[in-house]
């Protein structure tokens, strides 16, 4: 009993020396007395004031009874109600509160700003531009493959997300998407002459039109636009995904090397055999290699 009443005493003692330090601090001038007797004698009974019944602290419904079991001690609920002023908590800041309206307009704002400035980077055709146009466009058209994410997501939480559709499907659905699976826009209009044999010949050639217009197949930048060995008048735009595709035996050139090309484009003229009819040569390169134009076009 003797035991008990001397950790009480000890508790009240450092209850109120934590009263003291706190009222100095805040330069009120006053200090928490507890009425006691002389050094000699043991001190009085410390009581608290009475609180009304409307103010008393109802604690959430996850505190458990260890928790209850400690903020029964006084020493302990100070120390707590000191940490939550100090730290300026307000559980009006919690993680799902609703966002101020200074906070919405700041995002609106950045967020206007952002597609301003890419917006006019694509009304630019210089130098400068071409570089994060090519990585903005190929990052808005890259295929990502989160299989192994959802393999590392299921050996660590047991089951794949539930809000990520894909993860829950039966069945291999999702595939890589590849130039095999991917529809160009056709270089011209005309049919297939000579076909790509994937060696002697990597490419196709097209009986069009006489000077029948040749457009851009996708998306890219102009890379070459001169007179080569073998394909003379020839023009090669870089697309992303790893693209790249060929136009020669053209007539007219109406690009020039870093000008910025929209899918279905014009760039130049296919040529001439006679009055009638006109010719070009066409080829694709996925990541250097050579693959066959009618597997990613529809060709007349």
């Amino acid at each position: 009993m003797g035991s008990n009443d001397k950790v009480k005493q000890r508790r009240l003692e450092r209850l109120r020396h934590l009263r003291e330090s706190s009222d100095v601090s805040q330069g009120n001038g006053s200090s928490f007395r507890a009425s006691t007797t002389s050094s000699a004698s043991p001190p009085t009974e410390f009581l608290l004031p009475p609180r009304p019944p409307q103010d008393e602290i109802s604690l959430p419904l996850y505190a458990d009874a260890e928790w209850r079991r400690r903020m029964e001690d006084p020493e302990f609920a100070w120390r707590q109600k000191m940490k939550m002023e100090k730290g300026g908590f307000d559980p009006g800041n919690g993680l799902f509160t609703p966002p101020t309206p200074r906070t919405i307009a700041l995002k609106l704002l950045i967020s206007g700003m952002l597609f301003a400035a890419i917006y006019g980077m694509f009304q630019v055709n210089k130098p400068w531009a071409m570089k994060g146009k090519l990585i903005i466009t190929e990052a808005l058209s890259r295929s990502y493959d989160f299989t192994a994410f959802s393999t590392w997501y299921t050996d660590k939480f047991g089951s794949s997300p539930a809000f990520i559709p894909s993860f829950n499907r039966t069945g291999n659905e999702a595939v890589k998407v590849s130039t095999t699976s991917r529809s160009l826009f056709a270089p011209a209009k005309g049919s297939i002459i000579v076909r790509y044999d994937g060696s002697s010949h990597k490419g196709v050639n097209l009986k069009t039109a006489a000077f029948a217009p040749v457009y851009a197949v996708d998306t890219g930048q102009v890379i070459f636009a001169g007179t080569a060995a073998e394909t003379g008048q020839t023009i090669v735009i870089r697309h992303p995904g790893g693209l790249e595709s060929t136009y020669g035996g053209l007539s007219e050139i109406s690009v020039a090397v870093g000008d910025w090309m929209k899918v279905g484009e014009p760039i130049g003229k296919a040529s001439a055999q006679d009055p009638a009819k006109g010719t070009m040569y066409f080829s694709v390169l996925k990541e250097g290699l050579s693959i066959n134009p009618a597997d990613v076009i529809n060709f007349d």
